[in-house]
């Protein structure tokens, strides 16, 4: 290892360490180490599994930010042989839909801040194997982007109710004060209220008119909207990906067919009794409930999906992760050239796979991290 500066990071087991002026690597978890101790931990990094995790990580409480589990000989890769622990690709995981307000969700953020119960659904979500298929990695896709939505909302107060608010929210009284004294301008405002009120009751008005109507129809005027932008909601994240995948053998082939079939499967709907819903109400011996939740009267929800986009076996520090999402679309064309092609094995020669996410959580400022380690 070269003679380290003052300043230069580096990364080991995901954790960023800072070489500094005491002659030691200075750690964000809080560890320290010295220069002899720091050549050691990078010689056990790189001679580890490519797809290893720490087993802090494994127990880690929180929200994940990387893959819950490294992926195994039971994960599905195309193509094969160019995803390896010196790429960046896109590692997959599926798992049951955890109920936000259920008994697992909550005893899954126990302890923790107010932020990790909201997230305590999200928290539970353990990925499980569909059909032997424990995950799934693909290439980076075509168009990939992120994008965060706020929801404001332009508001109009005439000039009474913007005093009232000022008084009353922000124990300010000084507005309302200065507003009083524009006696003609308060009483003109409350006429046209009370005379759009009474004809509102005529017969044939409609019921439609409002002050402004009023006193733009009679005096030319209408009130001053004092229009203000103001803060409403944010948005659950979405985003949507495509691949194309070309079978170059017909092991590919077999891949590319199960990858589909996977994603379909995740995203729809389980019929019949999978597990037993009355037990989740701690009345599994009643007979009532018990013919209330058959299997005839309810569908199971679909799996969600945890994608981590990756380099090498640590998450991609340049890209915002996702939490777990919801698979609201899948689209298989099997004839993305315009021309239906296939092998001797009627395996179609390519297929490109179209999937739409919805992020299960929103994120809050706090979980989005300024610095190089990953975040949502």
């Amino acid at each position: 290892m070269a003679t380290p500066t003052i300043g230069q990071k580096t990364n080991i087991n995901r954790t960023v360490y800072e070489y500094r002026s005491d002659g030691r690597w200075h750690g964000t978890n809080g560890s320290v180490k010295t220069r002899a101790e720091m050549e050691e931990a990078q010689r056990s990094s790189s001679s580890s599994s490519q797809f290893s995790f720490t087993e802090e990580e494994q127990k880690d409480p929180k929200l994940k930010v990387g893959p819950y589990k490294a992926p195994d000989k039971s994960s599905v890769r195309w193509p094969s042989g160019m995803i390896d622990g010196s790429t960046d690709y896109i590692y997959f995981e599926f798992g049951k839909y955890v109920p936000p307000f259920s008994r697992d969700a909550s005893g899954a953020a126990s302890g923790g801040t107010n932020l990790d119960q909201y997230n305590a659904s999200a928290i539970a979500f353990k990925p499980e194997a569909i059909n032997g298929v424990s995950g799934i990695l693909l290439p980076m896709p075509q168009d990939l982007s992120n994008e965060s939505r706020q929801e404001w909302q332009g508001k109009s107060f005439s000039r009474i109710g913007k005093a009232a608010i000022a008084a009353f929210g922000a124990a300010n009284l000084e507005p309302g004060a200065k507003t009083a004294v524009d006696i003609v301008g308060n009483l003109e405002a409350m006429v046209g209220a009370i005379t759009s009120a009474g004809l509102n009751k005529i017969p044939g008005v409609g019921g439609n008119l409002s002050i402004s109507d009023i006193t733009g129809a009679t005096r030319g005027v209408v009130l001053n909207p004092n229009a203000e932008v103001l803060y409403d909601s944010p948005n659950l994240r979405e985003i949507g990906m495509t691949f194309k995948m070309v079978a170059k053998n017909k092991s590919e082939s077999d891949a590319i067919h199960k990858i589909c079939q996977v994603f379909r499967r995740a995203s729809s709907p389980t019929f019949g009794k999978v597990d037993d819903p009355a037990a989740k109400f701690g009345d599994a011996d009643s007979t009532k409930v018990q013919e209330v939740f058959s299997s005839d009267n309810f569908i199971h929800v679909p799996k969600l999906c945890k994608f981590t986009f990756m380099s090498g076996k640590e998450p991609n520090r340049y890209i915002p992760q996702y939490k777990p999402c919801a698979i609201t679309r899948v689209q298989v064309n099997y004839t993305p050239d315009g021309t239906y092609a296939t092998y001797d094995s009627n395996a179609p020669v390519a297929v490109e796979l179209s999937i739409g996410f919805l992020e299960s959580k929103l994120v809050y400022s706090s979980e989005i991290s300024t610095g190089l380690g990953g975040t949502f």
